[in-house]
């Protein structure tokens, strides 16, 4: 069953939409603003929106554009609801990635139509072009006695003396163990959402229709302070805030900031994770001309000189041999990310002496 969002601030308009979609057995999540209709976006992460663009404060142009700013609904199909339909209105939201209009009035079978014209594309997408991702991810299924397994195990072990009182002894065992426990909850919460979120990009990938929008909507980030939260909330958490050097020239680059974040906290939490104490995390940036460098080396594990050859594949960082050692996947979600604004992520590494990684963006 379809889910389908509907953004209308007239409330007589959004029931009678919401009535014909739930009559035809469709899931309808319904907002009467466009805040809330974000909001929900992010939260219900639907297959179709449906948006009026003539809306107060926060009008259907600018919903767009938020939702295309996230990952995980920035190729979800939109058709518009509009009073009026000129070739400027049609233009700009054809630009920003719309995918049908609805000229109000409209009749029932105008709105179904429409809808199930998307719902339809959807299906044929998903059934006459299987995602090359499979293979991939039936590895990641069987790597999940560790990668997920685990810290999920620790979590009910170390949960299951709290149904007695008495049974972990001195508070600072209790406390011990609640640390422990939420620990290994968020290590499971952030494997599980990288796998998630190496699927959709690696489909994005593959889809040029979805590939035009995420490159044609990138965001802006501005480096240095972005890079700076990271570093800093890195180098605490390890306890090696002695270790950390930063040597920052800032940048606007075109990525949005949750993107350009997860890219870095994936490859400093990667350099602090693989690397000694006392050894020196080195995090530069440069920007020449059109073009953003940050460089992040460390001193530690290093790379195989046969994993480095194959990272280019997107697959062998993230084989079940390799996940059970690393969290390769983090570093091939960076990968993706950035090739897919246009850049380009190089890995250097020596086994047991140093790993560099740099990352090229454009400037805006």
């Amino acid at each position: 069953m379809s889910k389908i969002l509907v953004i209308e601030d007239q409330d007589d308009i959004r029931s009678i939409i919401c009535e014909i979609l739930s009559a035809e057995k469709f899931n309808v999540i319904e907002a009467e603003d466009g805040h809330i209709g974000v909001l929900l976006a992010q939260e219900e992460l639907p297959d179709l929106v449906i948006c009026d663009i003539m809306m107060p404060e926060f009008d259907g142009y600018s919903v767009m554009t938020q939702l295309r700013q996230n990952p995980y609904i920035q190729s979800v199909p939109f058709i518009f609801l509009t009073a009026k339909a000129s070739k400027t209105d049609l233009r700009l939201g054809m630009e920003l990635g719309a995918n049908d209009y609805l000229t109000k009035p409209f009749t029932r079978d105008e709105l179904l139509e429409a809808v199930n014209a998307q719902v339809d594309k959807l299906s044929s997408l998903k059934s006459d072009q299987p995602p090359l991702w499979h293979d991939t991810c039936c590895e990641l299924i069987q790597s999940l006695p560790d990668t997920i397994h685990h810290p999920l195990q620790n979590i009910l072990d170390l949960s299951l003396p709290l149904h007695s009182p008495h049974a972990l002894g001195s508070p600072e065992r209790l406390a011990q163990a609640l640390k422990e426990i939420s620990q290994s909850g968020h290590l499971l919460y952030r494997r599980l959402q990288n796998i998630l979120l190496y699927k959709e990009l690696v489909d994005i990938e593959q889809d040029p229709q979805r590939l035009s929008i995420f490159r044609n909507h990138p965001g802006t980030s501005y480096t240095a302070s972005i890079i700076t939260d990271v570093a800093h909330v890195q180098s605490q958490t390890c306890d090696r805030m002695a270790d950390l050097q930063l040597e920052l020239e800032d940048a606007q680059v075109q990525l949005a900031p949750p993107k350009f974040k997860k890219i870095v906290e994936e490859i400093v939490k990667n350099a602090f994770d693989y690397s000694s104490v006392s050894t020196p995390i080195c995090i530069k940036s440069y920007a020449h001309g059109k073009t953003f460098q940050l460089i992040i080396a460390n001193k530690g594990k290093g790379f195989r000189a046969e994993l480095l050859s194959d990272f280019d594949t997107h697959m062998q960082f993230a084989r079940p041999s390799y996940l059970h050692e690393h969290e390769g996947l983090g570093l091939i979600i960076s990968k993706l990310i950035t090739e897919l604004h246009g850049g380009e992520l190089k890995v250097e590494s020596i086994p047991e002496e140093f790993t560099k990684v740099s990352i090229f963006l454009p400037i805006t």
